[in-house]
């Protein structure tokens, strides 16, 4: 059977991602899931060398520790991560776009800068950060997972944005001396919990091939929890950044809106401003987390994205803050937690309501008051939050598909569901070509 037009793309655009890993690093033959089904810890090590597993088992925290004395030398680094992370794409399907060449290059100027002046760039120099494929990268495409954007910017054919043009956050971390790798898989429209779509496929969960990495920052919370970057940026709206964490063990942020720049990045739904989409990172440890946060506010991102706060990191209520919890243990300071044991609608699994227990126990414990939180109808604020989501009645979606004819992956089509009654199903063939 012939196929499709979008396939033959499809195919051709993740063809061309698997040769731009280098022979060295390629595999002969990769395991099945029944075969291998955690291929994280000393299974992906087997295929690196002891400097390599140094390097990228360090955490963010630890590496720039030495890239910003000159301990260790960016490039070194900077392949070690790059050799990881074409591991892990051949592994789970993590990856869009592959610019390793470019980012070893990047290196080698940091290495230079540092040799000239001996001292870094920035807070980040040296530093292997992936990025979700919504943010545009010079010399590299942005697909966000539909065909139609290949080969285009952000589906407009001929456009010289395309490859040329940076979001605000890159522009950040260059600036910052972070070096830019690779960009990970999401799924078409953002808008759902899985990572699948019709340009790579599916998102595996490294820690078990048979489960999900989570979405829609799969990708990230995949290559990171195969310490193929030493840490990653996602967005989130409903949890995209928070479910891929927790999927992958890892630790995430979904600040409020307006902390980190969004400027001149790729996304769903434009327009629809009522329940806002925001950028989170995504790490090892909570001290990788405020290392980073801490230094993208350092450059003032306020001064180029006019939906940015003016609100530098507030070193003074940390300090505070931990005032606080040191002082609770002597009864002279306290925080107030409060904690949702169930939302009404879904009752959380065993080992979730044992957690629960455990962290309020320890709180109190500690000195600390827990409040359990009586939120508003949840099923309510569901249905509107799906309402929200669905604000054009999928003009949107059934656009970008349209460009390239392409058939609804079987999770997008699962969102489209979500969204019956404004999203006419009937215009949107299902991935077998039948109509909703």
């Amino acid at each position: 059977m012939a196929q499709a037009p979008f396939e033959v793309a499809a195919k051709a655009k993740r063809e061309s991602i698997l040769h731009l890993i280098p022979e060295k690093w390629r595999l002969q033959e990769i395991p099945s899931a029944a075969q291998q089904r955690d291929v994280t810890g000393s299974y992906i090590q087997q295929f690196l060398t002891p400097r390599e597993i140094e390097i990228t088992e360090t955490d963010a925290v630890g590496i720039l520790a030495c890239t910003t004395t000159g301990k260790w030398k960016c490039v070194e680094v900077t392949e070690a991560f790059c050799h990881r992370a074409a591991l892990a794409h051949q592994f789970v399907n993590c990856l869009h776009e592959i610019f390793f060449d470019a980012a070893l290059e990047d290196a080698k100027r940091l290495d230079a800068y540092f040799a000239e002046h001996n001292q870094p760039i920035g807070a980040l120099h040296g530093l292997p950060i992936s990025l979700k494929d919504q943010f545009h990268v010079m010399g590299v495409e942005t697909t966000m997972g539909y065909v139609g954007w290949i080969g285009t910017f952000q589906g407009i054919k001929n456009d010289p944005r395309r490859c040329v043009f940076e979001s605000e956050l890159v522009k950040e971390l260059r600036a910052l001396g972070a070096i830019l790798h690779c960009k990970t898989s999401v799924p078409a429209t953002l808008m759902i919990g899985e990572t699948v779509n019709n340009i790579i496929d599916y998102t595996w969960n490294p820690a078990n091939r048979n489960l999900s990495s989570g979405g829609s920052s799969g990708g990230e919370g995949a290559l990171i929890a195969l310490r193929g970057s030493a840490a990653g940026f996602g967005t989130d709206i409903g949890g995209s950044v928070r479910i891929p964490s927790a999927h992958n063990g890892l630790y995430g942020i979904r600040p409020s809106a307006g902390r980190i720049p969004y400027e001149g990045a790729a996304n769903s739904m434009d327009g629809q401003n009522s329940i806002i989409s925001v950028i989170g990172p995504m790490a090892r440890t909570p001290s990788d987390l405020k290392l980073i946060f801490k230094a993208v506010l350092s450059q003032k991102p306020w001064l180029h994205d006019p939906m940015a706060i003016e609100l530098p990191w507030r070193a003074d209520l940390e300090r505070e803050t931990l005032d606080l919890i040191n002082g609770s243990h002597q009864g002279t300071g306290q925080l107030a937690f409060g904690i949702l044991y169930n939302d009404g609608s879904c009752t959380p699994q065993p080992p979730v309501a044992r957690a629960l227990k455990i962290m309020t126990e320890t709180l109190t414990r500690l000195g600390h008051k827990v409040i359990e939180w009586k939120p508003p109808n949840h099923a309510r604020g569901a249905k509107i939050a799906s309402t929200i989501y669905g604000f054009d009645a999928g003009a949107d979606a059934r656009y970008h598909f349209g460009l390239s004819g392409e058939r609804l992956a079987p999770f997008d089509y699962v969102y489209a569901q979500r969204v019956h009654g404004v999203l006419e199903l009937n215009h949107i063939p299902d991935r077998h070509g039948t109509s909703g």
